[in-house]
């Protein structure tokens, strides 16, 4: 039933808390088709590079029992790549009952999930409708996680970020070089004005816009994507020379036209504004020369798929009909026609001067 004839079913049922218990104690056939729905539907994986601090362990706990909270166990299942320490670190009985499966590595996170799927003894696209690639720094505990898996799926996009509303700025998106912090750091200072510059407009892109329910873009970063079992083949197969062994800058600037042209997807890439999780941003990353020389090759390996680092609609409304109110943006940042079957245009445009830098104003 779930997954061949209602896509999205499964969440339906588990992300609307008490209402469908009461439903359930009223009318107990229910009972039946729940289970049987649930069964035979794909689940979530959430996948998370930690290491045995403290702070992660907590946060990664208070993330696990919300999402079983707001999904139930069965919501689930959870994957620690162990980049530095290992199972032993943990609380052994918790580890026992929430972790489905683990991987002890060095590396970085895409690296990690490539290494991952490609020993996975079943494709994670049979059994999971999205992995969750989740830096340890991110705390979802205050978000409605049914609305968040509603607006990915009815945004039809595959690789879907969510907004940010932590202390995050810019320097995140820095090498030391970049930031000067580096007494050796290379390149002019054209080449770190262009790099301020972008990774300001990263920045903007990613912060929640109050207007938008989503939006389309042509960029989500890596810090936090929901990645469509769909999607996965192509961002860690056949994307070649996208995750390098010692960095993996670059592999978010190609993703959103690779899947496109992969999987013939009009808008593969989307950001929820109207459900932020929290980045606490801890800047545990260590940012080498590694991560820009990962970013140039993968440039010049698909210098036609690179971004612009933009948004391409907002939707402004969503119905309980999947129905929506959207804008088109064109490639000069001009607002122009409604989407199809609509009732009516939203008001909501984009300045032309600011379009590149992802500013949207009413």
């Amino acid at each position: 039933l779930g997954s061949n004839i209602f896509p999205g079913l499964f969440y339906n049922f588990i992300f609307s808390r008490s209402v469908h218990l009461n439903a359930m104690a009223a009318f107990p056939w229910l009972t039946v088709f729940v289970l049987v729905s649930l069964a035979e539907c794909y689940k979530v994986l959430m996948f998370w590079p930690v290491d045995s601090d403290r702070k992660t362990m907590e946060v990664v706990k208070r993330n696990v029992a919300h999402a079983r909270q707001e999904g139930g166990y069965s919501c689930c299942d959870v994957m620690l790549a162990h980049y530095a320490g290992g199972p032993n670190e943990w609380d052994s009985e918790w580890y026992a009952t929430n972790v489905k499966h683990t991987l002890v590595s060095s590396g970085y996170k895409f690296m990690l999930m490539k290494k991952a799927y490609q020993e996975a003894a079943t494709k994670w696209e049979d059994e999971y409708e999205y992995v969750w690639a989740l830096d340890s720094d991110i705390d979802f505990t205050g978000v409605d996680l049914f609305k968040l898996f509603s607006l990915a799926r009815t945004s039809g996009s595959h690789i879907i970020g969510p907004t940010y509303d932590g202390d995050q700025d810019w320097m995140t998106y820095m090498s030391q070089g970049d930031q000067g912090l580096n007494s050796k750091a290379h390149g002019s200072s054209i080449m770190r004005r262009a790099r301020t510059e972008e990774a300001v407009r990263i920045n903007v892109l990613g912060k929640p816009d109050h207007a938008c329910k989503y939006r389309h873009t042509d960029f989500v970063e890596m810090t936090a994507p929901l990645l469509s079992g769909k999607a996965l083949k192509t961002i860690l197969v056949d994307c070649k020379e996208c995750i390098h062994e010692r960095a993996e800058w670059g592999l978010d600037r190609v993703w959103c036209k690779l899947t496109s042209k992969f999987l013939n997807a009009a808008k593969p890439c989307a950001l929820l504004d109207d459900t932020p999780v929290h980045h606490l941003d801890w800047k545990k990353a260590v940012v080498t020369s590694d991560f820009k020389e990962s970013e140039q090759s993968v440039k010049a390996q698909y210098p036609s798929m690179w971004s612009d680092i933009k948004n391409l609609d907002c939707v402004q409304e969503v119905t309980s009909s999947r129905s929506s109110n959207a804008v088109l943006i064109d490639a000069e940042g001009n607002a122009g026609s409604a989407l199809p079957f609509t009732d009516k245009v939203a008001s909501h445009v984009i300045d032309t001067e600011l379009a590149d830098s992802g500013e949207m104003l009413q």
